[in-house]
């Protein structure tokens, strides 16, 4: 694969809006809106094991993002593939707390994830459009 260009990783690492497609049990797409955090080359999304995302991405790890600036252009799209964590996931989830606050990381942040049965999706890009 390669990489994204400089001005999709631009898009990837400011703070813009999000759409999730994951694939249902029947094939059809199922769309999302996510908070996201870009680290390392790879995106970080967080959910719940109650959500769809969760089991469709758990039967299929096919997966496509699409990124839209808030004026709608230039947008990203990224496609590849995303494995569930279920532990160990507090250091990626707080990098989206804090993309998406401005408010310190409770203390026992660990804690609250975990009551609230939350999982870190990590999608791992293979192609980058337009």
């Amino acid at each position: 694969m390669a990489g994204p260009t400089p001005q999709q990783e631009q898009i990837a690492r400011e703070e813009n809006l999000a759409v999730m497609s994951t694939i249902r049990k029947d094939g059809s797409a199922q769309l999302t809106p996510i908070n996201y955090a870009y680290h390392e080359g790879k995106f970080l999304i967080s959910t719940t094991r109650d959500r769809v995302k969760y089991h469709n991405i758990r039967r299929n790890p096919t997966v496509s993002l699409c990124i839209v600036r808030k004026d709608w252009h230039p947008y990203v799209t990224v496609y590849g593939n995303a494995r569930i964590e279920e532990e160990n996931i507090a250091p990626g989830t707080e990098q989206i707390f804090r993309r998406m606050s401005n408010r310190p990381v409770p203390e026992n942040f660990a804690e609250i994830l975990r009551q609230q049965k939350r999982v870190l999706i990590v999608l791992t890009p293979e192609r980058f459009a337009p």
